[in-house]
């Protein structure tokens, strides 16, 4: 009899704990946003308007496509977003418009915290919660956020799950170089990124050195960055952008003078035909496909297929 009370009490501890390990999110749930906000979720969000290609990303590997009212307009912009070739086609594409959100009425709001504070006044006052995403540059930023929405709409493990794949991806795919090489931002306007800047954090984990670190950037994290300069830093490897705002033909014309510039030649990079064009998109990414960029600038550099 004892050995059978003491079966059962294990078999309970074991249900248990597992299902204390899939523990779900308990409401009304209190959190504070990206700006020191607090927001109150009362019960699980069932309809969740995106507002950030960030939360784009983020959501549609954790939630079921009927529970999106909406992503942001430039979900399906190829230069923008990371994930226009999975978009479900139920969920309606929409900029930051209070009317129609408000008469989609969403559980929650997310949105980023450079959105236009009055349209969200609004739809706050209309009762609908707002959660701002603090814009993040590093990768445990963008996995702590990843933690945070899967808490607020339920769903810890998938967003676990989608944390612990980048972590797999950074571990068995990132090449471990023998020698380091130095790697330069370089664009027709004249900046690179330096220190506190996302693209610092890809070239950290892409084991490559940042030919500007150290020197003080503005509050975006740009530096200036003259030909003058370029040839003084002497970088190892080049990034150039791949498209060019407004300019079709911008990049194109920016690669061609770049590697024709006599005064350049003498530059490690171009000498050595380490000049690389990364798409805006890898360039521009703050979600979890963060990884994909850091992995295109590590097996550019080190010369992976």
């Amino acid at each position: 009899m004892r050995w059978l009370a003491l079966k059962s009490f294990i078999i309970a501890s074991s249900c248990l704990f597992s299902f204390s390990s899939m523990a779900e999110t308990i409401y009304p749930l209190s959190v504070v946003d990206g700006l020191g906000n607090s927001v109150v979720i009362e019960q699980e969000p069932k309809k969740i308007s995106s507002k950030t290609l960030f939360t784009d990303a983020v959501l549609l590997e954790l939630v079921d496509d009927s529970s999106l009212s909406s992503l942001t307009d430039l979900a399906n912009n190829p230069n923008y977003s990371a994930v226009k070739d999975i978009l479900p086609k139920s969920v309606p594409l929409l900029a930051l418009n209070v009317e129609m959100i408000i008469a989609n009425r969403p559980d929650i709001v997310f949105a980023a915290n450079w959105s236009d504070a009055s349209k969200l006044a609004i739809i706050e006052s209309a009762g609908i919660p707002v959660y701002r995403i603090q814009t993040p540059k590093t990768i445990a930023e963008i996995e702590a956020e990843i933690l945070r929405v899967g808490e607020i709409v339920n769903k810890s493990e998938a967003a676990k799950k989608v944390v612990a794949k980048m972590k797999a991806r950074l571990t068995q795919d990132v090449i471990k170089p023998k020698q380091r090489f130095t790697a330069l931002d370089y664009n027709p306007w004249g900046t690179s990124s330096g220190q506190d800047s996302t693209w610092d954090e890809v070239l950290e984990q892409a084991d490559l050195d940042n030919a500007i670190e150290g020197l003080v950037s503005d509050k975006y994290g740009q530096v200036p960055v003259s030909k003058e300069m370029v040839i003084v830093l002497n970088p190892d490897v080049l990034f150039i952008p791949a498209w060019v705002y407004g300019d079709k033909d911008g990049a194109e014309q920016f690669k061609q003078e770049v590697m024709s510039d006599p005064s350049l030649q003498s530059v490690t990079a171009i000498k050595e035909g380490r000049v690389y064009q990364m798409p805006h998109v890898l360039r521009s990414v703050y979600s979890q496909y963060i990884i994909d960029a850091v992995l295109f600038v590590n097996h550019s550099a080190y010369k992976k297929p």
